[in-house]
């Protein structure tokens, strides 16, 4: 059976976390010797509009992967953002407003009719939890299906709606522990059907930190933030958390923002001196502008991985996490590779210190590239992948070397 990994957004240079994510494990999955397609949309990232298609419908290969894409289909943007205003507002929704949130956000109804007509040729992973492409997908194929939820503590993790999405499927692949102990206490859900099956980062390349700082004419020292700069991932606190420490310890030292962002987060951004944007970068640049950070600053309280934490400590750069997110605060307890926070306190001595303690920056990179290297590589990601999907019914020799179109 060929492996469908369904995803609303998919291309060369998705800034998505979950999208990049996605292209991991089908590479992976493809690389173990399993036959991997990616079914997405025509949309071309989150900050697209949900209901106009970007990409031409059909057929593309992205990195050695096969992509069908599908038409987006036209969606109410106001009812949506009636409803996630109601949510943002502390409001519960009613099982119908949940539907009805669900019908609004990114759906295909090309790419439902394929699951519907094609179903039977394929298992499916859907990636991340939250969008209509899973929530409506993995309701065709059950029997078929799994979900990578990419699950954070927030509103919509508790709809009634989520809770009977995911007892339906076959299982969940959590990326972590912590994503396991939150799914378990939140639902009713089987310990065989669900398995931490992680995931692997890899920067197969070695950084230059001089490219990155010459091409942008950054001289002094600096913090940096990689990924999409919005409020959901805490970045208005960080601006204000930095800015803070600049006023306490006058300095000329910076924060590089890498990566697309609100246009009002942005234009907070540019009225600060001490503050940079760079935007979007290749990954080689990225990779470089890791390298040449005191430290990379991940303020989210809602991831489920993290990748960017991963790729600094790869990088040889120490992190900085919020001590709220369950997640990250584990990564940097289990491997000694980074600091945590919880107020500006505890952010303004943890920066003084990385700021003065090259040995303290060294140490902790260290022990996070150990930790990334013996429990994150994609080659035992797909393995704990193909060794799930076998515990629940899919044949090895089903799942590897098939070549049927």
């Amino acid at each position: 059976m060929k492996i469908g990994i369904v995803t609303p957004w998919f291309s060369d240079n998705i800034s998505g976390g979950a999208e990049r994510f996605a292209g991991g494990i089908a590479k992976s999955l493809q690389d173990a010797g399993c036959q991997v397609e990616v079914l997405t949309t025509c949309g071309k990232d989150s900050f697209w509009d949900w209901g106009s298609d970007f990409y031409e419908q059909g057929q593309t290969i992205i990195d050695e992967l096969l992509v069908r894409r599908f038409s987006l289909r036209k969606r109410n943007k106001v009812l949506y953002d009636e409803l996630m205003g109601k949510m943002i507002h502390g409001e519960t929704l009613s099982y119908v407003e949940e539907m009805q949130l669900m019908h609004e956000t990114v759906n295909s109804d090309e790419l439902y009719n394929f699951i519907t007509n094609f179903g039977d040729q394929y298992i499916f992973l859907f990636i991340p939890y939250l969008t209509g492409t899973t929530y409506w997908g993995s309701r065709l194929r059950p029997e078929n299906t799994f979900i990578i939820p990419c699950l954070h503590d927030e509103e919509m993790a508790y709809f009634k709606s989520i809770g009977d999405m995911f007892s339906r499927v076959k299982g969940l692949l959590l990326n972590t522990i912590e994503e396991l102990d939150f799914s378990s206490k939140l639902y009713n859900l089987d310990q065989d059907s669900t398995v931490v099956s992680g995931g692997g980062v890899e920067v197969g390349y070695i950084p230059n930190a001089n490219n990155f700082r010459n091409k942008f004419g950054i001289n002094e020292d600096y913090f940096i933030y990689v990924g999409r700069q919005v409020s959901g991932k805490n970045v208005p606190q960080l601006i204000q958390l930095f800015n803070q420490y600049i006023e306490n310890n006058p300095s000329d030292i910076k924060l590089v923002f890498v990566g697309k962002g609100e246009e009002q987060i942005i234009q907070t951004m540019k009225a600060s001196k001490n503050i940079i944007h760079i935007g979007e970068v290749s990954d080689e640049e990225k990779y470089d502008a890791i390298a040449g950070a005191t430290a990379l600053v991940q303020p989210s309280l809602m991831e489920s991985f993290s990748i960017v934490i991963m790729e600094s400590w790869l990088c040889n750069i120490p992190v900085i996490v919020h001590e709220h997110c369950a997640v990250t605060k584990g990564h940097c307890d289990r491997s000694q590779g980074g600091m945590y926070y919880k107020d500006y306190t505890a952010f303004e001595k943890i920066v003084s210190q990385l700021i003065d303690n090259p040995q303290m920056r060294n140490d902790l990179a260290a022990n996070g590239k150990k930790y990334v290297e013996e429990y994150y590589t994609w080659s035992k990601t797909a393995q704990r992948i193909i060794s799930f999907l076998n515990s629940k019914g899919f044949q090895r020799k089903d799942l590897l070397n098939e070549n049927t179109n």
